[in-house]
């Protein structure tokens, strides 16, 4: 009976992370279509890797038929778009997870191709300096922009690529290798989108930029480009030139993120800080916003 039990509860997750992944189709060019995947984050919103440009036609096959988003949201620096349609159109959905998966997890990846749905299993091996994710997995038609669920359903990240690491793994030449961007990096942008959130108090009083490192001798984060003077910021000891590694202990890479938790959180943040090799700890105060 347990077993059976639990085989239900696998079984309805799965089925229900494949109703949240649709085919999406853009028209890259005159008299040719692309379909790559898309998928629901809300009843009305969906998240889709960037591979088209603004002004592509998008739509997205559903049951009922073919759907167009009402707008989209691109975001460069992410590499991401959110569909956003005017009324609720999808009735299975999840907000990207937080939770960044472990080396040797397994992950399950849903991707979309011509011929339907392709589902692939695949293993964490390595995390990289910039936040990406090497899995280990079999390679396949439409897994570029596919997603990829944990063993508890969460909506973990999105297949950027594949990557033939032969020095790292040099044992395992004939193995696939996917590259994973972990929702972790970009779910607070996509929060932020879905909830059209707006803050019009005092600005929080920083410009800054995504520093991504190719090494591991220097840490990935959010630069500091300026620090406005009698600031939030300021006065909690931001400075130009600072590098913002981590808030609560989560590893932080792009700006918008920084963002969305000042605007989002009701709770004081512990920011990591490098500047010039030392590191430091600032807590900064919730409800604020950046430039």
């Amino acid at each position: 009976m347990i077993f059976l039990l639990l085989l239900s509860l696998i079984f309805k997750t799965q089925s229900s992370v494949i109703e949240q992944v649709h085919p999406m189709r853009t028209g890259s060019m005159p008299g040719t279509i692309d379909i790559s995947t898309a998928v629901s984050i809300s009843p009305s919103h969906a998240v889709a890797l960037c591979m088209f440009c603004p002004g592509t036609p998008v739509t997205l096959d559903m049951e009922t038929g073919m759907i167009t988003p009402d707008s989209i949201i691109f975001s460069p620096d992410l590499g991401m778009v959110l569909l956003i349609f005017s009324e609720d159109v999808f009735q299975e959905y999840q907000i990207p997870s937080e939770y960044l998966p472990g080396i040797g997890e397994a992950l399950q990846i849903i991707g979309q191709e011509l011929n339907g749905t392709v589902t692939v299993e695949g293993t964490i091996m390595e995390q990289y300096p910039d936040g990406a994710v090497l899995l280990a997995s079999e390679l396949r038609e439409g897994l570029m922009g596919a997603a990829a669920f944990d063993d508890s359903g969460r909506f973990v990240g999105i297949i950027t690529g594949t990557i033939q690491p032969e020095f790292q793994f040099a044992e395992n030449t004939d193995q696939d290798y996917l590259v994973l961007y972990p929702s972790q990096i970009w779910y607070m942008w996509a929060q932020l989108a879905i909830q059209s959130e707006e803050y019009s108090g005092k600005p929080f009083g920083v410009i800054a930029l995504s520093s991504i490192s190719i090494s591991r001798n220097r840490p990935s984060g959010i630069q500091l480009i300026s620090v406005t003077e009698s600031s939030t910021a300021w006065n909690i000891g931001l400075r130009p030139g600072d590098l913002i590694t981590h808030i609560n202990n989560i590893p932080v890479y792009h700006p918008e993120t920084l963002r969305g938790l000042l605007i989002l959180s009701e709770d004081t943040l512990e920011a990591r800080i490098l500047t010039r090799n030392q590191e430091r700890l600032l807590l900064i105060p919730p409800v604020l916003q950046t430039n």
